[in-house]
């Protein structure tokens, strides 16, 4: 089985964050370090699905995941310079 590079490093960046985040809630209790964590761990799902070799069929699947976590870091971002009203 030959694992490609790129999407184990993108899996092991993707927990990185995750933790990262989670880390980040515990410190500072707030929310978007903790939803930044959740859309990381969608990538990171996506990721595994590839290198376990569940990708093949479910090309849609990993598809919607990957809109739904791009979508929600838009969201987020937009929310984020809601608060700060800086523009």
């Amino acid at each position: 089985m030959d694992i490609d590079l790129l999407t184990l490093a993108n899996l092991l960046l993707c927990l990185t964050i995750v933790g990262l985040g989670l880390l980040g809630y515990r410190r500072s209790k707030h929310t978007l370090p903790l939803m930044l964590a959740g859309v990381f761990a969608l990538f990171a799902v996506s990721h595994l699905m590839i290198l376990v070799g569940l990708f093949d069929g479910l090309e849609l699947v990993v598809f919607g995941i990957r809109v739904a976590g791009y979508a929600l870091v838009i969201y987020l971002l937009y929310r984020y310079v809601q608060v700060l009203d800086i523009f």
